[in-house]
């Protein structure tokens, strides 16, 4: 439960990124750092090291709290509905395995320009990034719609952002269902998740 919910937060704080620069343009730099980087963290000690520790999404669980505890508002909602179509997309790529070795592939290929980029956000990444989330992910026949501000999301800079995150998103939601995660937990253990994300929260 525990490291289910830290990858659900991880699927939350991507899709929290995403609504952030859509509706204004900006978004916390920290927690985009952190999420971008969960991408290529492929062989971690622990759930948490995904994100750097539980410092590198904190956002996710701070969402989620106010989620679950009833202090829900439209932003909250529009984040759980992003997540909860990175959820589907990332079932769906696991059953094509193609698509998912394809996928793979291409971010090992980006891989070691990251780890050079002296900039925790380098644009280039950042675009580098979104043409696999194009290539790969927007073919589906699933597709996840952003809604936002038009002067947003047509800056093509804000879409190459936006396209890494969810790409961020689908990593979480890879690891949120290797440890069990499934959408009618979400109905049935939301108490339970709570519990966990506040404890994760003081920890």
């Amino acid at each position: 439960m525990r490291d289910a919910t830290i990858a659900f937060a991880g699927m939350l704080q991507a899709s929290e990124l995403v609504r952030q620069i859509a509706t204004s343009g900006n978004c916390s730099q920290q927690a985009a750092a952190a999420s971008i980087a969960s991408i290529f963290s492929t062989s971690p000690d622990s759930t948490e090291a995904v994100y750097g520790g539980l410092g590198g999404v904190r956002m996710g669980l701070r969402v989620m709290v106010e989620m679950f505890s009833a202090r829900n508002s439209q932003e909250n909602l529009q984040s759980l509905n992003y997540a909860l179509g990175l959820a589907k997309l990332g079932v769906q790529i696991q059953r094509d395995r193609q698509r998912q070795a394809d996928l793979g592939r291409e971010i090992e290929l980006i891989e070691p320009a990251w780890k050079n980029s002296e900039e925790d956000l380098d644009p280039s990444i950042l675009a580098q990034l979104a043409e696999a989330y194009q290539r790969h992910i927007s073919t589906m026949d699933f597709r996840l719609s952003v809604n936002g501000k038009p002067e947003y999301l047509k800056q093509d800079d804000k879409v190459a952002f936006i396209r890494a995150l969810l790409l961020a998103g689908i990593r979480s939601a890879f690891l949120w269902r290797q440890m069990g995660g499934r959408q009618w937990r979400l109905v049935f253990q939301r108490r339970k998740m709570l519990t966990q994300a506040e404890n994760l929260l003081t920890a």
